[in-house]
């Protein structure tokens, strides 16, 4: 498995090079050959016309992923392509208008279509977290090889006709298809009788998803953009230059200087921007430097101002922008995926050219000498106006990871919790279980006379104190259950919550009285003179108290030197504020609790345990039960303080999942909502390294699992 992973990553590599090589070297040539045959007027014209046909190939493309899978399909769309090189580089010498239309169309359709297709091969060979890594290296490659494909065109400007470079473009092609077969899948292939892609539309899927909208709304917005910027570009490159090989230098060396360029900061600034400052570093990039390059190409309007903002605008989308958008699939289920991620990557982007190209067309109808410096100021409002869209996509795919998390586990119940007691405070804090036992207590005590039971209690005290310090079980539940008791007996009870017998029916009476008794409670819980289960057990206590003074004396309960009362105060906290979320704890006084516990010293990690329930925090269910120490259960109880508390749980059981898929999630959401520095300290308890590996299990096994869990958590 792991030397088939290796070569798939190979594979990658070299597909990705050789298809972005094939890309820009494809594009110098449209853009010169095009230039050379019509006016750039036209440009716009063919832009909307391209964009209306890809519409249609989006939609067939999507359900035939949907149905037999990229890893089967996209090779043989590879094979297509570079037959039709071959066609249109016949048809050149014979036709030339029809060849060069041709060749927009096929590079503006079926191009984009196979490096969407390819996108999604890579999604689904790799799992999530092992993809973020493999993604940032890919993309890499692939802006080496807009660097040779640059070069390539360059070249072959200089020394040949530029019908030459179709018979290239198409042998680059060739080459993509032996890559891709070599990357294979993470499953079995997908045929249309496996079940494996339900048979829906996926423009159905895009429409009622809102997170899904987004993602082709801000694809569509960045298509306006660029579309915008190329046109104001290509405008004063047509006033430039009029001969052919002139054309084809002058692209040539455009895309290939924005190839090292794009390959420059991608290996710089790539994985520090995914790794430290998150997708908001990588996808608010572009529409920033856009906004700010347009202000000051418009400012200069110079030849070279339209060039170097064009050259920016696709660095960055080229680089840091994809590889950030990439991973925004990463939270989407084989079944969401397949059918929708043509329509956004592909779908968005056309749709994007076409009102691109119809707002040229409103503008230029208009105002016919309109000056290309007008057409960037357009672009740098369209951009100014993603940064909202760009704002709540990226909330949007934190709270997915959650969702799926949600989504892939098993659902927690009393008998997959591995400790008794546990499971018994799991079901007794419940809401309803707690009204009942506080209700019981009042109307035992309603039935009596007020002055009978003080009189009584009076004389019965002493006999009642004599009963709590018996060593027999009966006696104590005797006085437990006596009109005599109040707050003067609680020095006398808080000990008995030692004795596993009479700890519930003490635990009823202190919560009974809790509200008048915080402070003893809480001198009694850091008190190391007291039974070290009853200090466990007194924060199961103060949280019935929903009171700032409740809460503190939890908190300290969390800063003390025994790991049982730090481990029960934070799953009573837990509780605590999930009933009053007034009562929360800030973030940072969570991660700094939280740091705390990280920093121990290894052999203590590792043999903390508690001797008590505690109740209601995170708690292993079976799936990796062996790596559920307490120590990494208290952590994540602790950062449920300040997070989701289910989607931590989740995480919790990923992180030591022997399933590379489930672990890989739960990692993502992890790096996405924790600070770097806890982040860091957390990592090196979980031993994360690169790559993760993976499961044992059969991919048939992982994929089944997987889908069963999605399902039924649904039904």
């Amino acid at each position: 498995m792991e030397r088939r992973d290796h070569l798939a990553v190979r594979f990658s590599l070299l597909t990705a090079m050789v298809m972005i090589a094939q890309q820009v070297a494809g594009k110098a040539t449209r853009d010169a050959l095009f230039l050379s045959q019509f006016d750039v007027r036209e440009l716009p014209k063919l832009m909307v016309v391209s964009a209306a046909l890809s519409v249609v190939g989006v939609l067939l493309m999507s359900r035939l992923l949907a149905l037999y899978g990229p890893s089967r399909l996209v090779p043989r769309g590879f094979a297509v392509s570079a037959g039709l090189f071959l066609l249109e580089w016949w048809l050149l010498a014979r036709a030339p208008h029809a060849a060069v239309v041709m060749l927009y169309l096929h590079m503006g359709i079926v191009g984009v279509l196979l490096i969407s297709g390819f996108w999604s091969v890579i999604n689904e060979r790799f799992d999530p977290h092992t993809a973020k890594r493999t993604i940032i290296r890919i993309g890499a490659a692939a802006t080496l090889g807009g660097i040779l494909g640059g070069l390539i065109a360059e070249r072959v400007a200089s020394y040949a006709d530029p019908r030459v470079m179709l018979l290239v473009l198409s042998a680059m092609h060739a080459i993509c298809v032996y890559g891709v077969r070599g990357i294979g899948s993470l499953g079995p292939v997908a045929s249309a009788g496996d079940g494996m892609a339900p048979m829906r539309w996926g423009v159905t899927l895009v429409a009622r998803n809102r997170y899904l909208l987004r993602m082709a709304s801000l694809i569509l917005v960045s298509s306006v953009i660029a579309g915008l910027l190329d046109y104001a570009l290509k405008a004063e490159t047509f006033l430039r230059y009029t001969d052919k090989p002139e054309l084809l230098g002058f692209f040539a060396t455009f895309y290939a200087a924005v190839g090292v360029a794009t390959f420059l900061v991608q290996v710089s600034l790539g994985p520090l921007l995914l790794n430290r400052f998150g997708l908001g570093g990588s996808i608010f990039l572009l529409p920033g430097s856009v906004i700010l390059g347009g202000a000051v190409a418009a400012g200069v309007n110079e030849f070279w101002g339209f060039v170097c903002l064009r050259a920016i605008e696709s660095v960055f989308a080229n680089s840091l922008f994809r590889s950030g958008f990439e991973v925004l699939y990463t939270p989407l289920a084989p079944d969401e995926k397949r059918p929708t991620k043509t329509i956004i990557d592909v779908g968005g982007n056309r749709l994007g050219d076409m009102l691109g190209g119809g707002l040229l067309l409103l503008v230029l109808f208009l105002l016919p000498q309109i000056q290309a410096r007008w057409v960037v100021v357009l672009a740098a409002l369209v951009a100014a106006s993603s940064l909202w869209l760009m704002a709540r996509l990226y909330r949007g795919y934190v709270s997915r990871l959650a969702a799926n998390l949600r989504a892939g586990a098993f659902p927690l119940n009393a008998a997959s919790v591995p400790d008794a007691t546990t499971r018994r405070i799991f079901a007794e804090t419940t809401a309803a279980a707690e009204r009942e036992l506080l209700l019981a207590r009042i109307r035992a005590l309603e039935g009596q006379s007020r002055l009978t039971g003080v009189a009584a209690a009076a004389e019965a005290r002493p006999d009642i104190i004599a009963d709590l310090h018996s060593t027999q079980i009966e006696r104590i539940r005797h006085a437990l259950h006596s009109a005599g008791l109040d707050v003067t007996m609680v020095p006398h009870l808080i000990p008995l919550l030692a004795q596993q017998e009479v700890a519930e029916e003490v635990r009823t009476e202190l919560r009974w009285q809790a509200p008048r008794i915080i402070g003893q409670l809480s001198d009694a819980m850091l008190d190391p003179d007291t039974p070290l289960l009853a200090r466990s057990r007194i924060p199961s206590v103060l949280e019935v108290v929903h009171s700032v003074r409740a809460r503190d004396a939890l908190v300290l309960g969390l800063t003390d030197a025994e790991f049982s009362v730090r481990y029960s105060s934070a799953r009573a906290l837990v509780r605590l504020t999930s009933r009053s979320t007034e009562l929360r704890l800030s973030e940072e006084s969570v991660y700094d609790l939280a740091g705390r516990e990280l920093l121990l010293e290894d052999g203590v990690w590792r043999a903390q345990t508690h001797v008590t329930d505690g109740g209601g925090g995170m708690s292993g269910n079976g799936d990796g039960e062996e790596a559920l120490i307490p120590s990494l259960q208290h952590v994540f109880t602790l950062l449920s303080l300040a997070l989701d508390r289910d989607a931590l749980l989740l995480a919790m059981h990923g992180v030591t999942s022997d399933d590379p898929a489930q672990r890989g999630t739960a990692l993502e959401y992890l790096e996405n909502v924790l600070p770097a520095d806890l982040r860091a300290k957390l990592w090196d308890r979980l031993d994360v390294t690169e790559p993760v590996p993976h499961s044992q299990r059969s991919p048939t096994e992982l994929l089944s699992d997987l889908l069963r869990l999605r399902h039924d958590r649904m039904a």
